[in-house]
């Protein structure tokens, strides 16, 4: 399959979500009994907050790839690869036992694929 990497990516955004939800269900229930506002209260509460919008924006990361598949030929954008290659690097270096393993094969893929040249990429 040639357009699978934004695929990939939405669907690790989507175990990441549900695995948060699942995990984290205590603490969305206090959050909400708390009344959403202003509820954040504890270091877990913090967590749980940025790891569920983590998954929401992994997922619009890989719609965005979804989109560059589709729209030019499979090419991605040189930055968008770089940056996701950073991100998982600092990621797997601070927390080995997280997903962030999970998106090296979307940047080694983007690495070894020719990249959409930054002034095409600005122009469309």
């Amino acid at each position: 399959m040639k357009n699978w990497r934004g695929y990939w990516l939405m669907s690790v955004a989507f175990i990441h979500t549900v695995f948060a939800l699942i995990t984290f269900a205590d603490d969305y229930r206090s959050l909400y009994d708390n009344g959403i506002i202003n509820s954040i209260t504890s270091v877990q509460g913090h967590a749980a907050v940025w790891f569920f919008l983590f998954g929401q924006v992994l997922f619009i990361v890989g719609l965005l790839v979804r989109h560059y598949e589709l729209a030019v030929d499979n090419k991605i954008p040189l930055s968008i690869s770089l940056n996701l290659l950073l991100l998982s690097i600092v990621g797997v270096v601070l927390m080995p036992d997280s997903g962030f393993w999970l998106v090296f094969p979307v940047v080694i893929s983007m690495l070894l694929s020719k990249p959409l040249p930054l002034a095409q990429a600005v122009e469309n």
